[in-house]
């Protein structure tokens, strides 16, 4: 498996895990009728772990999390490749944000206020390291701009403007929350699941730019 696989990977699981599972749980009668991305009328977590469901979503996330770690590995010797720098913060901040994916997961579908709150803590900061580990990339890249050609280029102003617009719903539904709105769970919900995309996406363009780079595994990589 090369790496651009692994990138693709990491773009399409998350989306059929959390989809996949909001349509089963659709079939069973367990979930709510909507399109949570507009509606935000059930959260990922929930859609996750209620009915057969959830073992759609195990199933998929604990693999997820082993490629995580093996992306940011692979990404990290890419940046290094790129720039000529060693960007450990991407590649710890990437590794942190896989170890918590593991632990949201694991308590994923128990019951318990301890339970709820490893879940919590789990998610939130999977996806502030991830998030982080994705602006560090980004830093990087725009600093060896000059060594990007322009198709390259394009990538990462696409993965620049998916992170911008991820951090602007981000900001926006804790503007509502803050406020107690009574829509503000719905907006809570709807903000994970549009979030959620738009990371994933971020691997979708690194896949292309590893590709467009041609971009090997290489056994000999040294640290």
């Amino acid at each position: 498996m090369q790496p651009k696989h692994i990138a693709w990977l990491l773009f399409l699981i998350p989306l059929i895990a959390a989809n996949g599972a909001y349509l089963i749980g659709r079939m069973e009668g367990v979930a709510y009728e909507c399109i949570p991305y507009i509606h935000g009328c059930t959260s990922i977590s929930r859609a996750a772990r209620l009915g057969s469901a959830i073992f759609l979503f195990r199933g998929l996330m604990m693999p997820l999390a082993v490629f995580l770690l093996a992306f940011w590995y692979l990404h990290y010797h890419w940046l290094r490749k790129i720039t000529g720098k060693r960007p450990f913060h991407v590649l710890i901040s990437g590794a942190i944000g896989a170890l918590f994916l593991v632990l949201y997961v694991d308590f994923l579908g128990t019951e318990g206020d301890f339970y709820r709150f490893m879940r919590e803590q789990g998610i939130m900061f999977y996806f502030a390291f991830t998030a982080l580990a994705q602006m560090f990339s980004i830093h990087w890249l725009h600093g060896a701009r000059a060594h990007l050609d322009r198709r390259l280029s394009r990538y990462l102003n696409a993965q620049a403007v998916i992170i911008i617009i991820a951090w602007v719903i981000a900001m926006v539904q804790l503007t509502v929350k803050t406020m107690d709105l009574s829509w503000a769970n719905n907006m809570e919900n709807a903000a994970a699941w549009n979030i959620s995309f738009l990371m994933s996406l971020f691997y979708c363009f690194t896949a292309l730019m590893w590709s467009r780079t041609q971009y090997r595994w290489q056994f000999n990589m040294k640290a």
